[in-house]
């Protein structure tokens, strides 16, 4: 049972006002505000003005335990709360002033730390007061169990610190990495986002403590990725922990002997920073899955958590891209790089008759394309032989490291393209340079393109996905990013819109998927979820014999089509719901491209679910029929829509 707050601690002195618990529970409070209700926490303490520096930064904690706590529980503790998030805040601060001191930092957000404007003596008793003052916040709070979770987790990340430090020089082992990590940075972030619970005597408190340090564990994996990332703009010098010969969980995946760079080129079995950044994203999805079901109405936790997957993910594509255009295929990467010519023409290998090519090669976006104006049918074929670029880099190159240095060097030129840093390279008449343009100009993020360019390099090294969330990974990559590039095209700016066109793309690639089977098996690839081939009974081996065979495919293989082509309709169906909120130009065309694309299940059903051997297709007749009852469908939708 929670100990009652003294008179003075549970008087409500210093609680935020009613409209500002409003502000924070739905998005998050002001980081001015946030810190002047700290700053009146601080004035209880009793112990002088604070320094600049005391209550700094991102205030990460304190924000993500007001975003879990909400605003009738943030409203009922009172000063408590406050007083709890003051001491969770100065207990980071003194960390980060004692971290300094151990890593020689001469910058700490910008500015010079206090060590290298007073020395090492006066950081260190700074930082030590400043500890004794995150106990005494903590003790002004009344309460026993958050007094105890606190005092624990401060014990417990300085014997993170020290394991770490005691580590440097050897190899350490992932379970030993991990426990170091969840005590140096998980045990804080536990106490943060179990203060209300600790406070309030929720039995609960003890499970939201547990999540509490996965989203820690998750923050300092993030934080130590970027650390090997040059371009992250982390304020410190990259590669900071392994030029001191600490361990950090990245440098499990870096070969024995090889020299930083190397993190970002290509080795046996993949590159090691796109390896890092797959275990990044499957622990993401996890935590994030944890932190939705338990605390559904906590969206800035949330989306916090998605920002840092993002960074990840954008820090590490640019450096692999970078790095792919300047070393020889020859070269191993621990030897020394030789720079070698672009394994893609200045001009781009982008065909310059888009038309042509989304006509040849997607004939259903073709056919249904005839809907549009002429103006938005030649920005949605430029984007499909952008796109058609980009997969054919991947699947046509001779090797793995053309591949790379392809796909690279195009995403070098897109970016150039996008933000008009090239002037040389001006030129309407190639595909690229337009698409890049009209993406700009229609407000299209460039990290569209860039996750675009990922997806397509995730099929380079044979890999196989658990389930449906780790298969959405890459389907959003590959095909749900390119419908929202093509609904931003379309002057789309709704959230909701924007992600059911999304959508629709990760439903179009589910049913390539279920229609290619057998053709991606020739190229060792299987998007087969395994749990969705567990429960029909089958394995990959047994795959490769029935499409080696000349009898009917297995029943389970076709009962396992229908689950996959069952969760591609669910998307189609989610997908409807928003076209007819896409602008006149748009509509009729995705409409009859959604449903002529659906209507490739109906093919496989007829070639008797052989999608080992045949290629199911929809003939013209059929393409007719698919969208004339695609377009009654919408003119009923818009009926229901104007009533």
């Amino acid at each position: 049972m929670a100990a009652r707050p003294d008179a003075r601690a549970g008087s409500g002195e210093g609680c935020m006002s009613g409209m500002a618990l409003r502000d924070c529970a739905h998005g998050g409070l002001a980081a001015a505000d946030l810190r002047g209700e700290l700053l009146r926490a601080w004035e209880l303490l009793d112990v002088g003005e604070p320094g600049d520096d005391v209550i700094g930064g991102q205030l990460f904690r304190p924000r993500l335990a007001l975003s879990v706590a909400g605003e009738a529980q943030a409203a009922n503790l009172g000063t408590p709360f406050w007083l709890a998030l003051l001491a969770v805040q100065l207990a980071h601060e003194a960390s980060l002033l004692h971290d300094d001191v151990v890593d020689g930092s001469e910058t700490r957000r910008g500015r010079p730390t206090l060590a290298a404007r007073r020395g090492v003596a006066a950081a260190l008793v700074a930082g030590d007061q400043l500890l004794a003052r995150a106990y005494l916040a903590a003790a002004r709070t009344g309460n026993w169990e958050f007094i105890q979770r606190f005092t624990w987790a401060i014990d417990q990340t300085i014997a993170g610190e020290r394991a770490q430090g005691e580590a440097a020089g050897r190899r350490v082992d992932p379970d030993e990495m991990r426990a170091i990590i969840r005590a140096k940075s998980g045990e804080l972030f536990g106490c943060a986002l179990s203060a209300a619970a600790s406070l309030s005597g929720d039995p609960d408190a003890e499970a939201i403590y547990q999540l509490g340090r996965e989203v820690g564990i998750l923050y300092q994996k993030v934080d130590d990725l970027l650390d090997y990332c040059p371009g992250a703009g982390t304020g410190k010098p990259p590669f900071a922990d392994l030029n001191r010969g600490l361990w950090t969980w990245p440098r499990s995946y870096l070969p024995d002997g090889a020299p930083p760079a190397a993190f970002f080129l290509p080795y046996t079995g993949g590159v090691p920073a796109r390896l890092a950044l797959d275990e990044i994203e499957e622990e993401g999805r996890h935590v994030l899955a944890e932190v939705e079901g338990r605390f559904a109405d906590a969206e800035e936790l949330q989306e916090t958590i998605r920002a840092w997957l993002a960074r990840a993910s954008g820090a590490v594509l640019r450096e692999v891209a970078e790095a792919s255009n300047s070393v020889a295929p020859s070269a191993s990467p621990r030897e020394s790089a030789v720079p070698r010519e672009s394994a893609v023409p200045r001009e781009s290998a982008v065909p310059r008759d888009a038309a042509g090519v989304l006509a040849y090669h997607g004939r259903t976006f073709h056919f249904a394309t005839r809907l549009m104006p002429e103006d938005v049918r030649g920005r949605i074929a430029r984007v499909y032989a952008v796109c058609r670029t980009l997969d054919d880099t991947v699947d046509e190159a001779v090797d793995d490291y053309s591949a790379q240095s392809g796909v690279g060097e195009l995403l070098s030129r897109a970016r150039s393209a996008y933000h008009g840093t090239d002037e040389e390279w001006r030129d309407e008449s190639c595909p690229l340079w337009m698409a890049m343009r009209e993406m700009r100009e229609a407000e299209v993020p460039f990290s569209i393109f860039e996750q675009l360019a990922e997806g397509v390099r995730m099929d380079l090294w044979p890999r196989r996905y658990a389930d449906l969330d780790e298969l959405r990974v890459y389907t959003h990559r590959v095909a749900g990013v390119v419908g929202v590039w093509f609904a931003g095209l379309a002057g789309c700016r709704d959230d909701w819109a924007l992600s059911l066109a999304g959508e629709l793309g990760h439903a179009m690639q589910l049913t390539n998927i279920a229609r290619d089977v057998g053709e991606d098996l020739r190229r060792d690839r299987v998007y087969l979820p395994l749990d969705l081939l567990r429960r029909h009974g089958l394995s990959e081996e047994r795959l490769r014999a029935a499409a080696a065979s000349d009898g009917p495919v297995p029943p389970e293989f076709a009962a396992a089509l229908e689950e996959l082509m069952g969760w591609a309709d669910a998307g189609y169906g989610a997908a409807f719901q928003a076209i007819p909120h896409l602008p006149h130009g748009y509509r009729r065309a995705v409409a009859v491209a959604a449903r002529v694309y659906q209507g490739i299940h109906g093919a496989i059903r007829r070639n008797g679910y052989d999608t080992l051997r045949l290629r199911a297709r929809t003939g013209a007749l059929e393409k007719a029929v698919l969208g004339f009852t695609s377009l009654r469908e919408l003119n009923r939708a818009e009926s229901r829509r104007r009533a």
